[in-house]
């Protein structure tokens, strides 16, 4: 079984990261550590570092799968729409765990949510922790 921890790299997300490695670890699955990285290449609205922010995000990513105690691998990538890259990627996995940030409605309307559209869209079943 795998389990995709889709990260921000967010404090929120940690409970999602903590909470992936428990379940993994009661169920014998693997965990994918997953960060994607919007890409202003492909989607302008939006200027990142984006070989920085791939680094950064891959650093910290193995450091989480070396202190864990089971399988995981990491996978960072860069895309144009973080939350299709994510269903995309988590195609294969039992589950996907996300983190909310907890924005509010407003924001959700003028922004978007990742979390909500992975849980709209993704035909893996979703595990949302909210922002606490």
């Amino acid at each position: 079984m795998i389990i995709c921890v889709a990260t921000d790299l967010e404090p929120s997300f940690e409970r999602a990261i903590d909470q992936a490695l428990q379940w993994a670890k009661a169920h014998d699955a693997t965990v994918v550590l997953l960060h994607v990285v919007h890409d202003p290449e492909l989607a302008p609205a939006l200027a990142n570092d984006v070989p920085g922010d791939l680094n950064k995000a891959r650093t910290v990513l193995q450091e989480i799968a070396a202190r864990a105690t089971v399988p995981c691998r990491v996978d960072v990538r860069a895309a144009d729409n973080v939350a299709t890259e994510i269903i995309k990627a988590s195609k294969d996995a039992a589950y996907v765990f996300v983190g909310s940030q907890g924005k509010s409605a407003f924001d959700r309307l003028r922004l978007g949510s990742v979390a909500a559209k992975i849980i709209r869209n993704s035909h893996t079943p979703v595990v949302c922790f909210p922002h606490t």
